[in-house]
């Protein structure tokens, strides 16, 4: 056998070994993301909307629990990550990119023909097996590709993971902050009115004259108009806690922790900071990717 035959049936053989070992992941690449997730946030047991009907009826559960009681934030980012329309839509579509690139790199059936051909007492059967040389050919080449696209999508469905779960960090924040500011201007309306109606009652004994008591109405008008812009504003940063966590209806009709966070006890080193942002950015990571697919293709290779 010559080493041309030889070399072009390892390559058969290599590119059918490329094709029976492409397989869609059983979890849609939500592990590769979780994954991912846990190495830049230190939580190893980060919880992504599940493709298993018991496990998502779990995690309902789990919800109904957090939302029952005084809603921390770790327990509107677990909320979020789980329950988010938008995430969700991303990694069904991360699982259906999957599925297409295993169908990609499939080799299509082999097709048979029987044929069957009478001349006078002679009888000739024909059989043909054909198979699409072009695709083993390019299957290597086509594995390559459709892999770093996947690698690409998982980074950029990371990258969102993170990013909703900032979001969400600072919704709640806000949060319970408008919160706060809402109930102080509720106790200082709540003293202007104890104001107003003694200036009212001194008028009526002729101790205070018409001048103080429209100075005492003119607090509580104003803080009447200052309690009403604090409650709006806690009513709008509520909902954006909500539109994050991707609640509605009755499951909004929770409570928020009372408090924030204590700060840190010490501030975080600046040394090495910028350069460990930029190494550790996922859509960075996704943008050098696809620059070096790009530089591959057009034949370019990187000097030294």
């Amino acid at each position: 056998m010559s080493n041309a035959v030889f070399q072009r049936l390892a390559l058969l053989a290599s590119a059918a070994v490329l094709a029976g070992c492409a397989s869609v992941s059983p979890d849609g690449l939500r592990s590769s993301v979780q994954a991912l997730v846990g190495e830049r946030t230190g939580t190893a047991g980060v919880a992504l909307p599940s493709t298993h009907a018991a496990t998502r009826a779990q995690s309902q559960d789990a919800m109904r629990g957090w939302l029952a009681q005084p809603l921390t934030q770790e327990a509107a980012v677990r909320i979020a990550l789980l329950n988010n329309p938008g995430l969700q839509a991303q990694l069904a579509a991360l699982g259906i990119a999957d599925a297409q690139r295993v169908q990609a790199l499939t080799l299509p059936n082999p097709h048979l023909t029987l044929g069957r051909l009478v001349s006078g007492q002679e009888r000739e059967i024909e059989r043909t097996l054909a198979v699409s040389l072009l695709d083993l050919i390019t299957l290597p080449w086509r594995t390559q590709w459709q892999n770093q696209q996947m690698e690409q999508a998982t980074l950029a469905a990371a990258q969102q993971v993170l990013l909703l779960a900032a979001d969400t960090r600072r919704a709640w924040l806000r949060a319970v902050a408008a919160e706060q500011v809402a109930g102080t201007y509720e106790r200082m309306h709540e003293a202007a009115e104890v104001g107003a109606e003694l200036a009212q009652r001194m008028l009526r004994v002729g101790n205070w004259s018409l001048l103080q008591q429209a100075r005492e109405q003119a607090v509580l008008l104003q803080s009447s108009a200052e309690l009403a812009r604090a409650r709006l504003a806690a009513a709008i940063a509520r909902e954006q806690l909500n539109r994050r966590m991707g609640l509605w209806g009755a499951q909004t009709d929770y409570a928020l922790a009372n408090q924030l966070p204590p700060l840190p006890a010490t501030a975080l080193a600046a040394d090495g900071l910028e350069a460990t942002a930029l190494r550790s950015r996922l859509d960075l990571q996704s943008a050098r990717r696809q620059q070096n697919l790009q530089d591959r293709q057009q034949g370019w290779t990187e000097a030294g």
